[in-house]
C-alpha cells in the first residue's frame, strides 16, 4: 500500500511540475509546444496533399491554461489527503 501511495505521489508531483512549467511558460515551453504542433500539422497536411494553411488547434495561451489546470488538479490531489490526515 505504501508503494502504491508513493507511486501516486511521484506521478502527481511530476504532473504538477510539468503543468507549472507550461503554465508559467518556463524557457518558452508553451510557445515551443505551439510551434512544434503547428509544424506537425503542416507536415501531415503536406503528406495528404493539402497545401493550404494548417488549422490551429491550440495556441500558447490555451496550452498555458491547460498547464495551469493540470498543476492545480495534481497539487490538489496531493494536498487533499495530507490536509485530511492533519485535520483528523
Amino acid at each position: 500500500m505504501f508503494l502504491f501511495i508513493l507511486l501516486l505521489l511521484v506521478f502527481f508531483l511530476s504532473a504538477g511540475v510539468a503543468g507549472l512549467c507550461f503554465a508559467l511558460n518556463v524557457k518558452d515551453c508553451a510557445v515551443r509546444f505551439e510551434q512544434r504542433q503547428l509544424r506537425n500539422i503542416e507536415l501531415r497536411a503536406h503528406a495528404r496533399g493539402q497545401l493550404g494553411p494548417p488549422d490551429r488547434i491550440a495556441t500558447a495561451f490555451g496550452v498555458r491554461v491547460a498547464g495551469g489546470l493540470l498543476a492545480l488538479v495534481s497539487f490538489g490531489l496531493i494536498l487533499a489527503p495530507v490536509i485530511a490526515a492533519a485535520a483528523g
